[in-house]
């Protein structure tokens, strides 16, 4: 594959990454806000990004189990439901189904940051890392943009179902699109020393 396609697909990659993470720090506030939630429960929302800070424990089991393609699907169908599922709780008097709803969107968000940034490992051949980096960079603020502006201005257009359910549509794109990703093989003593990286990831913190 030429350098050309390798950054089209990182660009798509980290697209699909960033919109989870601006729909939680950037739309969901405001989101609650706007249906009066106080600013002391919204600032418990910083509690939703602790699967990001601990997807670390997990992540040697996407090397293990399954492709790293297959996982970044799984996780966009994952969060595609999730998202729709949103306004249909009262986001005035959010319960702990909502809560749910919300960590387990976080959940799939950061298991798919462990498959995408796996893949684009593979994907990214020695010399092209800085311009895969740039691209990768740039894909991410995009979406930030995207999830945290655009569908914010959406949801004062035509609603906050309408905003939501457009960020449905985005992530059932990107699943469509990201379908046709080329093959990056996991070499098979990577798979048998899954628990090697964690090991290592410990032994340097400590």
């Amino acid at each position: 594959m030429t350098l050309r396609g390798k950054l089209f697909w990182v660009a798509i990659l980290y697209f699909a990454e960033g919109m989870p993470f601006g729909i939680v720090k950037d739309l969901l506030p405001v989101y609650f806000r706007d249906h009066g939630v106080s600013l002391t429960e919204i600032g418990l929302m910083s509690l939703l990004g602790l699967p990001w800070t601990l997807k670390v424990i997990w992540s040697p089991l996407v090397d293990r189990y399954g492709e790293r393609s297959l996982w970044i699907r799984a996780c966009l169908l994952a969060l595609l439901l999730l998202v729709a599922l949103v306004p249909f709780f009262d986001a005035a008097r959010p319960s702990w189904m909502l809560w749910a709803v919300l960590l387990a969107f976080t959940v799939a968000s950061a298991t798919q940051d462990v498959a995408i940034d796996a893949f684009t490992i593979g994907l990214v051949d020695r010399g092209e890392e800085g311009q895969a980096n740039g691209v990768r960079v740039s894909a991410y603020r995009v979406a930030l943009i995207a999830s945290g502006g655009v569908l914010v201005i959406l949801s004062e257009v035509a609603g906050w179902q309408a905003a939501f359910l457009a960020a449905a549509a985005c992530f059932a794109g990107l699943a469509a699109l990201l379908s046709r990703l080329p093959p990056v093989a996991v070499p098979v003593e990577e798979r048998r020393r899954w628990l090697e990286p964690i090991r290592r990831w410990v032994y340097t913190e400590i």
